[in-house]
């Protein structure tokens, strides 16, 4: 929906939702006057067709409609939406807004296509607060249909009977339309012949809710034919079907209409309620357990929940009409009782009050009131009544559980220390209502022979099963699980399984195992670790809490998942773990580091830098070692680096060392458990085991699942019963309970810290630069070499010809092409050629960019070249499916202002390609707090300006700056020089690259040389 802002307006009338656009074009032409001036700025329908089909929904049945809607205007000009100011249209004219009337053409949809449409809106940003609200209204209705809140209606007009759906909300969806409905914008009920008198909006939303309901029911499919040869079946044939009509006439239509107005009495809302008082049900327990229950019969304020009418006070009332606090209920005593016979047939027992003259309560005995709160008091509820139950109940009230006391065998020393595997010992005991209870007590509540008994002052539900799985459990009291199973047990709390199917109340634990459960449910409980003596750099304080979390999960031997957001340094805190480990517990045993391909080249960089102490082995390339001399060779070695393509390629060869610990960088490569190098990573075993990602779940649940298999085996069970247990309820009906366990027994091992947490950035400096080492694709390295060869042949001989002007003119065309190779072979080849996997730069940008995507982000990505910013913004666009802006030189003025405010308005793209000349001045976009140098313009000077489009005044967030180089390439060997004249950079090196045309042919020869351990050989 680029360029256009769209809106909608339900119309009862014709049970369609009319859509029509504003767009910041160009006026339409006028023609000839009309008697109501058309909408200057309205969208096409052509448009309108074309934008609805690219969200995935051809607008078959949209007819093209003419409407007239009164809209704030001023100066006879019709004011902007909102919405379409953020466009960075021109500034409306000045002056007082007043309703005028304008005719404006755009697209019916009837109901079905109309909701497919609104569903099809999530994150649309071109839609307006009225279109919006009917998304949210829709949704709703969605609620009300997954709900079963919904009642099959029969209407009649004349002699023809009419069937639908209309919604029949419970109290908390009912408060959530009321909402709704006073929120609704007023545009939604412009389209009015005069403003006094617009729809009220309640009516309008009930009238939308409706047709949505109806038209959903009859669109979902169904296999078994519908019967027809009863009034019944030909009813229902008519509430499922497309044709509407129910196809009986004279006395049958006449019993069937009856019979529908005697079920649907109360349904209608006469019998109980309407919108001041409902009819409600109060579950009262006795005294004593023999004693009988008492269901009492109220009137529940709507508005009020908590005001309480008994019905004793309606029955005194004299007047037709009951008064009570400024709340009036016409007919009470009737409807009072219309409602309880109604109720009576969902619950029996209710019946037998209806026999005096002023029921005011029934009694119950317990198995009936255990009844009532199991299934009758739902069926009321979905009926519209209010239900009110003892605050214990909960859903299925107090319940047997399980507590237990844990410990280890041993205290954990240097020798042995808790692992994954460790034996604990559990002391069970049983608990109904908290209350611990011993074998006597139990079965004495078993000889009362009653489903609801007290257990020291407090009410349970003493079920058959329940029954049978205590008799069980005290049969088996004490048993031994793994660390792993106990961590289970204690972290997931209610809804965990125990022995013998009883459900856990909560653990105990006692010794090392408590310590390790305080520090895994409340991180600042963990010890602080002072950084690593050989750690040549400074770790800020959240990454101090970071390092010393991942070595305290070491001790126990679990896996850690670092998942903070990019820039926040995992990387650095993990090479901390490393040196601790080796420095404070003497560890022996290599490090197996997996990454991608393209962060190899970052990896041995940062290694070099923070930790030169630790012996790096690069396994990669066709010569890599294979079997007994990859073993002897590791074993040299602090940390073998090598690829995930690798590591299914040579599972056998990494599984026959003794590695000490495992670290995934980029995990989410992993998250996909069925692919070869997910499995790969599972079978090879170490001591500990790391995981590093800005992103641990991307798409689904599944992958949370596939990182902690890798981390701590067996933790989550399998995956079947992972999706069993959380991945359905969670991903299809949004499970809070299972989010809630889910969420406990995972974020102890997952530490997930956003740039935006007061506590981060505190920490983090303005600007934060970091160079991204990319490695070159093996057809890159063979270009560069050609162009090096060729090139260095062609200065030799300009050399030789003592020709300077020449000799500077080959040196500078050189460092132009190598700069072309290490961007993308397409740039520098000119051939048009695919993009996808051939630059090794251009797939670290988009592995970044996808964190910048998830973290809600936005991005200046910065190229010296015209030709490749093209390449960029085709291929990114591509990737991500939504807008990439790209300005260079040529981009004419007027469009360059239009650029600039897309990508400062709210909800603007979130990547703007420039050309380093074009973007380097003159421009403020602080909507970005990423920027990324794709190539370098080996000035810093320069470099630092167009980084400075982003890092200036009005800038609110942290900038992150990342500067991509070419590993082993002239840009890595130009940057060190640069680097190593920094104070002096800006005023010797000038503003251009000529500096580099002075060096002598040797040492541009290495300068250009290619380090082939920079090259993706795999």
């Amino acid at each position: 929906m680029q360029g256009h802002v769209f809106h909608g307006t339900w119309l009862p009338s014709t049970q369609c939702l009319f859509v029509w656009g504003e767009t910041p074009e160009a006026p339409l032409r006028r023609g000839r006057q009309a008697r109501l001036p058309a909408h200057p700025f309205q969208s096409t329908p052509g448009t309108l067709r074309e934008q609805i089909e690219a969200l995935g929904v051809p607008p078959a049945d949209a007819a093209e409609h003419m409407l007239t809607l009164w809209l704030p205007s001023v100066v006879k000009m019709p004011l902007p939406s909102p919405e379409l100011l953020a466009t960075g249209i021109p500034t409306p004219p000045e002056g007082a807004p007043e309703l005028r009337m304008w005719q404006v053409t755009g697209l019916l949809l009837p109901a079905g296509s109309a909701l497919n449409l609104l569903l099809a809106l999530q994150g649309e940003r071109a839609a307006a607060a009225d279109l919006r609200a009917w998304r949210v209204a829709a949704l709703l209705a969605m609620e009300l249909v997954a709900g079963q809140q919904v009642m099959p209606m029969l209407s009649r007009d004349g002699f023809q009977l009419r069937a639908g759906w209309r919604p029949r909300p419970d109290l908390a969806l009912a408060q959530k339309l009321g909402s709704l409905a006073r929120s609704l914008p007023p545009l939604c009920r412009a389209a009015v012949l005069d403003p006094a008198r617009a729809p009220v909006p309640r009516v309008l939303l009930d009238d939308f809710l409706s047709a949505i309901v109806d038209a959903t029911i009859r669109a979902i499919p169904r296999k078994t034919k519908l019967p027809a040869t009863t009034p019944g079946g030909r009813w229902l044939r008519a509430l499922l079907g497309p044709d509407p009509i129910v196809k009986l006439k004279g006395a049958e239509a006449d019993e069937l209409y009856r019979s529908w107005q005697s079920w649907a009495g109360y349904g209608l809302g006469r019998a109980a309620g309407d919108d001041v008082f409902r009819v409600t049900f109060r579950l009262e327990p006795p005294a004593h357990d023999s004693d009988p229950w008492a269901l009492a019969y109220l009137l529940q304020a709507t508005d009020d929940p908590s005001l309480l009418v008994p019905a004793a006070l309606v029955w005194r009332e004299q007047s037709p009409v009951f008064s009570y606090l400024d709340r009036r209920f016409e007919q009470p005593q009737e409807r009072l009782l219309t409602a309880l016979g109604y109720a009576a047939r969902l619950f029996p027992p209710i019946e037998a009050s209806l026999r005096h003259a002023a029921p005011e309560q029934t009694s119950l005995a317990a198995t009936d009131a255990l009844t009532f709160l199991k299934e009758a008091a739902p069926l009321l509820e979905q009926s519209g009544f209010g239900v009110l139950v003892p605050a214990w109940w909960q859903g299925r009230g107090a319940r047997l559980q399980a507590r237990a006391r844990a410990s280890t065998a041993s205290a954990p020393n240097e020798k042995s220390r808790l692992s994954f595997d460790s034996l604990v010992r559990f002391n069970w005991e049983l608990t109904l209502a908290g209350q611990a209870l011993d074998r006597d007590e139990f079965e004495r509540l078993v000889a009362l022979k009653l489903p609801l008994v007290q257990v020291r002052g407090q009410w349970v539900v003493l079920d058959p099963d329940h029954i049978q799985q205590a008799l069980a459990f005290f049969e088996q009291r004490d048993e031994e699980l793994s660390l792993g199973e106990a961590l289970r047990l204690a972290l997931a709390g209610d809804g965990t399984v125990a022995p013998e199917g009883v459900e856990v109340a909560g653990v105990e634990a006692e010794g090392g195992l408590r310590d390790l459960l305080d520090g895994l449910r409340d991180m600042r409980q963990i010890e602080l670790l002072p950084p690593p003596g050989k750690l040549q750099g400074t770790l800020r304080p959240y990454q101090v809490r970071g390092y010393s979390w991942m070595a305290f999960l070491r001790q126990f031997g679990l896996g850690a998942c670092l998942a903070d957001d990019m820039g926040l340094g995992k990387t650095v805190q993990t090479i901390g773990l490393l040196l601790h480990e080796r420095q404070r517990r003497e560890v022996g045993a290599p490090t197996l580091l997996v990454c991608p391909t393209s962060v190899v080249g970052n990896w041995v960089r940062e290694l070099q830098r923070f930790a030169p102490v630790l012996r790096i082995m690069m396994h990669r390339g066709p010569e890599r070692l294979q079997g007994p001399d990859f073993e002897r060779e590791a074993g040299a070695h602090d940390i073998v680096l090598t690829s995930y393509p690798l590591l299914a390629r040579d599972r056998d060869t990494l599984r026959g060392v003794a590695w000490d610990t495992l670290i995934l960088d980029e995990a989410q490569n992993i998250k996909n458990s069925t692919a070869k190098q997910a499995q790969a990573a599972r079978t090879i075993e170490a001591e500990h085991r790391v995981a590093l990602t800005g992103t641990p779940v991307e798409n689904r649940l599944s992958e949370l699942w596939s990182i902690m298999a890798f981390l701590n085996p067996g933790y989550l069970g399998s995956e079947a019963a992972f999706r069993r247990e959380f991945a359905r309820p969670i991903e299809r009906t949004g499970d809070p309970q299972a989010l809630e366990r889910l969420r406990r027994l995972t974020s102890p091992f997952v530490l997930r810290r956003l740039k935006t947490d007061p506590a981060i950035i505190s920490d983090l400096p303005e600007k934060l630069e970091m160079k991204v080492y990319c490695s070159l694709t093996p057809e890159q390295a063979t270009l560069y070499e050609a162009v090096v060869q060729e090139e260095l042949a062609q200065i030799d001989q300009a050399e030789t010809e003592g020709n300077a002007i020449r000799r500077r003119g080959q040196v500078l065309a050189m460092l132009m092409k190598l700069k072309q190779v290490c961007n993308h072979p397409a740039q520098f080849l000119k051939d048009g050629s695919s993009t996808a996997g051939r630059s090794g730069k251009l797939a670290r940008l988009e592995e970044m960019l996808e964190e910048v995507y998830a973290e809600g982000d936005r991005a200046l990505i910065f190229t010296q070249f015209a030709e490749m910013g093209t390449l960029l913004q085709r291929y990114l666009g591509e990737t991500f499916g939504e807008d990439v802006l790209f300005l260079y030189g040529a981009t004419p003025p007027k469009d360059r202002d239009t650029l600039i405010r897309r990508f400062q308005a709210a909800g603007g793209p979130r990547l703007f390609i420039l050309s380093l000349k074009a973007g380097g001045t003159g421009l403020n976009l602080t909507a970005a707090n990423h920027v990324f140098h794709f190539d370098r313009w080996w000035n810093p000077a320069v470099e630092n300006q167009a980084t400075d489009r982003a890092f200036r005044i009005g800038q609110t967030r942290n900038v992150q700056v990342h500067k991509f180089i070419c590993g082993g390439t002239l840009e890595d060997h130009i940057d060190e020089m640069i680097e190593s004249k920094r104070t002096l950079a800006e005023s010797v090196l000038g503003t251009d690259e000529s500096w580099l045309t002075e060096l002598s042919t040797s040492q541009l020869r290495d300068l250009v040389a290619l380090r082939h351990a920079e090259v993706a050989e795999e």
